[in-house]
């Protein structure tokens, strides 16, 4: 195995935390492999001493899960899914509880493989109590991600039903998904319920006040109420803030994600109908 073409900087798109060593029997197989990898943590990620560590340790013991899953990330971010994909099987294998969100987000986000990562977060739902997890980078509930699995798939009630479920869960605990209500407000849009969605954008607002994409996704609800002057003065907010506030994952796209060009097309288009 060439290691070398996998030295990839450390970011925390994909990182996950590593479990307490002490937790393991002394001179287990598992506390030793548990050793190897927060030796490995201190290399980059996908470098070749990083990987060859937690090789050791896999075949030390086998079933440590967190050595599978880590070694998979390399392989994730180069595209080779496949090689990814096994590496994470082995994870999931055993400790499913834990890797079955990650895979199932990782499934949704890359390779926008909707009806796979659907049955994983249904796999997880059926054995995992109470809430069912964040994708790696902590912006997306889990349950938020099943309702976009939904939405993709074309099940809009569905959709709505897990976004909704998931944005009242997190509620009570203060941490609603970054984007939850964005995606709601979307998936009210396509339902052609516009002032639901409305309402939603609003709440959006105050999640994240900055958010060009929420100005953007107003806009198109003033224009649905012919209210075109409100329509650019929104898009003319979304393009302030559009340079120091866009999604700039360097690895996915996400749902409902706008760029510069979506904005400049949509303010074209307004300005046309302006001047007829």
């Amino acid at each position: 195995m060439n290691y070398n073409i996998f030295l990839l900087i450390l970011l925390p798109y994909l990182g996950m935390a590593q479990g307490n060593c002490l937790l393991y029997p002394k001179d287990s197989p598992c506390r030793k492999a548990c050793e190897l990898c927060e030796q490995a943590s201190h290399f980059y990620q996908g470098s070749r001493q990083s990987l060859e560590l937690r090789d050791q340790a896999i075949a030390i013991c086998p079933e440590f899960a967190y050595a599978w899953s880590e070694n998979s990330v390399a392989y994730l971010k180069r595209g080779d899914y496949h090689k990814w994909r096994s590496l994470i099987d082995s994870a999931v294998k055993y400790d499913p509880i834990s890797w079955l969100g990650y895979r199932g987000a990782c499934s949704y986000e890359f390779i926008h493989d909707y009806q796979g990562a659907l049955t994983d977060f249904i796999q997880l739902e059926s054995i995992k109590k109470g809430h069912l997890g964040y994708n790696a980078n902590g912006d997306y509930p889990i349950r938020t991600l099943m309702g976009l699995c939904y939405r993709d798939k074309g099940d809009l009630p569905e959709a709505l039903k897990q976004i909704t479920h998931s944005i009242d869960e997190n509620f009570k605990n203060g941490a609603v998904g970054t984007y939850d209500y964005l995606h709601r407000a979307v998936t009210y849009m396509k339902l052609n319920q516009w002032n639901l969605a409305l309402e939603d954008l609003q709440l959006q607002f105050n999640n994240y006040p900055q958010f060009p994409d929420t100005y953007y996704y107003l806009s198109l609800v003033y224009i649905q109420n012919n209210d075109r002057e409100q329509a650019l003065t929104q898009l003319q907010k979304a393009k302030s803030l559009y340079t120091k506030n866009h999604r700039a994952d360097p690895y996915v796209i996400m749902p409902d994600q706008i760029f510069e060009s979506d904005i400049d097309e949509k303010i074209a288009e307004v300005q046309s109908l302006l001047t007829r």
